[in-house]
C-alpha cells in the first residue's frame, strides 16, 4: 500500500524528532499561549553561508521589577528538505509566549545541527553567536545574563554536553530536556554518519562527571510512550549514569506520552510538565 505524500511527511517528522511540528503546525498545549507579550526579531550575526543569524526575543509587557532571567530555546534536528525554520513553528512561538507570560525572557533561534548527519560544530558556532549577543546586549535590555538557562527538545539534547564547556561566551546555569536524545541512538540513521569522537562529544553519559562536578541542575522530561526506537532505552541508561555520578538531575516521566508531547497531547500532565520546566529554568 502506497503512502500519500502528506502521510509520508508526517512520518518523517515523527522519525526525525519533529513530531511536535507536523504539517498542521500545532500549538503548545498550554492555556497561556494567547497572552499578549512583546516579541522582537533581532539579527545578531551571520552564518557560514552568509545568511543572517536571528533570534526571536519574547518578554513580558510592562515594567519589570528587576532583570529578567533568560531561557534559551533549542529545537531538535531538522532535515534539510524542511524549509520552514523552527523559529516560525507555532509551538516554539508559543513557548516564547508562555515563558514571557511567566515573567522571564525567551530567546528562540535556529541552528544547523541537522539530521541524519549531525553538524555539531556548525550548530555550536550559531549558538555562540547567540550567547555572545546576550553577553554584550542582554544587560542593556533588562536581561539577567547571570541567569541563563536552556530548554532543549529532542535532538537538541545533543548540544547539552557542549553547553557546560568553559569556552561558551556565557555560562548556562540550568538545562531542561524534553524527550531528549542523550547521545547518538544505536541503530539510528545518524549512527553510521557519526565518528566515535563526535558521538562522544554529544553524549550526555560521557559528560555525567562534568555535570556532577559543576553541580549543574538538569531536568529530563521523559515521554513514556516515545515512538522513536531506542531513544528511551538510551535515555534511561543516561539517567542511570547521571545518578551514579551523583549529578543534580530530576526526572519527570509522562506515562504513555508521545515524542513531542508538548504540542501533541492535551492533558493536565503536559501543562504541569511545561510549568515545571519553566519554573525550573527560571529558579534562582
Amino acid at each position: 500500500m502506497r503512502l500519500s505524500a502528506v502521510r509520508l511527511l508526517s512520518l518523517l517528522f515523527i522519525f526525525f524528532g519533529a513530531a511536535a511540528q507536523a504539517q498542521d503546525n500545532p500549538p503548545l498545549r498550554h492555556p497561556l499561549v494567547s497572552v499578549d507579550v512583546l516579541k522582537e526579531e533581532v539579527t545578531i550575526g551571520q552564518r557560514a553561508d552568509g545568511s543572517p543569524v536571528k533570534i526571536t526575543l519574547s518578554t513580558p509587557k510592562g515594567e519589570s521589577k528587576g532583570k529578567l532571567p533568560v531561557v534559551l530555546l533549542m529545537h531538535g534536528g531538522i532535515p534539510a528538505k524542511i524549509k520552514a525554520p523552527a523559529s516560525v513553528w507555532q509551538v516554539y512561538r508559543d513557548w516564547g509566549t508562555v515563558i514571557a507570560a511567566s515573567g522571564a525572557a525567551a530567546v528562540m533561534y535556529d541552528h544547523s545541527l541537522g539530521v541524519p548527519k549531525r553538524e555539531l560544530d556548525l550548530a555550536l558556532g550559531q549558538l555562540d553567536q547567540v550567547l555572545a549577543w546576550l553577553a554584550a546586549q542582554g544587560e542593556g535590555r533588562g536581561l539577567d545574563t547571570k541567569r541563563v538557562s536552556a530548554i532543549a527538545f529532542s535532538a537538541g539534547g545533543l548540544l547539552a554536553p557542549s553547553l557546560i564547556e568553559d569556552k561558551r561566551p556565557l555560562a548556562i546555569t540550568r538545562i531542561a530536556l524534553f524527550y531528549p536524545s542523550t547521545g547518538i541512538v544505536p541503530g539510528s540513521p545518524s549512527e553510521p554518519l557519526t565518528s566515535p569522537e563526535l558521538a562522544q562529544r554529544m553524549s550526555l553519559q560521557k559528560s555525567a562527571a562534568a555535570i556532577a562536578g559543576r553541580k549543574l541542575p538538569l531536568l529530563i522530561l521523559r515521554a513514556g510512550g516515545d515512538q522513536m526506537k531506542g531513544l528511551n532505552a538510551l535515555q534511561d541508561e543516561t539517567i542511570k549514569v547521571l545518578l551514579g555520578a551523583d549529578a543534580a538531575v530530576e526526572v519527570v516521566n509522562l506515562p504513555g506520552a508521545p515524542h513531542g508531547f508538548d504540542a501533541r497531547l492535551e492533558s493536565v500532565a503536559v501543562k504541569d510538565a511545561i510549568d515545571r520546566a519553566i519554573a525550573f529554568a527560571t529558579r534562582d
